[in-house]
């Protein structure tokens, strides 16, 4: 989708405010002020509307049913409790819809194309590419859901589990979705380095927040997936310079 550069850099800016802003209230003050509950659903918003008028038409339809397939999930996990565990989300991000915040279509977006362009340059066939990637969109989410669950307060388990107070089964039904998602949904064909580096900034962002609050295994899983995005981006980068001589 082609945008004027003063709008995408709008967009940018933005985003980056809410981005440093986040941390930086995590890292002084322990959290965002209480006034401030429409900051994590813009921030989700402007993530999931950089990564969309960046992708080319074929890639948007890809978005798209990423969003609408990981919201029916929230759905059916929020109603039914069987897919993720029985949880219910908070006030926290609004508005909601169905008992499921909007902005979450725009998270399962963000992260799967994220995910989606990471495996662009690598030559796997169509499962072992949706096992894969479903492996990484579990490992995220274990960076995620301890702050999500706990001190940003998005949503509450009804049951406790061993991670951080988050049910196993929750990442065995991450992985299954992911996978589905994965399988159902075509690979883009084009390279978009802004949703590389928004899904970049969203795992750091949960990386850096779960270092301040001494969540030591998921910041190391963090800084783990960060190492990976750039040994795999370095890997790109040399194939497509080998490739041109």
């Amino acid at each position: 989708m082609s945008v004027p550069r003063v709008i995408l850099w709008g967009l940018l800016c933005a985003y980056l405010v809410l981005w440093v802003g986040g941390v930086g209230s995590h890292a002084l003050f322990g959290g965002p002020p209480v006034d401030a509950f429409w900051a994590a659903p813009a921030f989700l918003l402007l993530a999931g509307v950089i990564v969309m008028v960046t992708a080319s038409p074929s890639e948007l339809w890809g978005l798209l049913a990423v969003g609408v397939l990981g919201f029916a999930a929230e759905y059916v996990g929020v109603r039914y409790g069987f897919l993720f565990g029985r949880y219910s989300y908070t006030a926290a991000l609004r508005p909601q819809m169905f008992g499921v915040p909007l902005v979450m279509a725009s998270a399962w977006m963000v992260l799967a194309g994220y995910v989606r362009q990471m495996l662009l340059h690598l030559r796997l066939s169509k499962w072992v590419r949706a096992i894969v990637a479903g492996a990484w969109m579990t490992a995220i989410d274990l960076v995620i859901d301890p702050l999500a669950a706990n001190q940003l307060g998005y949503w509450r388990w009804a049951e406790s589990g061993g991670y951080y107070g988050i049910p196993a089964r929750n990442f065995v039904g991450w992985f299954g979705v992911s996978l589905f998602i994965f399988g159902v949904v075509r690979q883009p064909s084009r390279s978009n380095v802004w949703a590389r580096y928004v899904g970049l900034s969203i795992v750091l962002f949960f990386t850096l927040i779960a270092l301040v609050h001494h969540l030591l295994l998921a910041a190391s899983i963090g800084f783990g997936l960060c190492l990976l995005h750039l040994a795999l981006a370095g890997w790109a980068v040399r194939s497509d310079w080998q490739a041109a001589q």
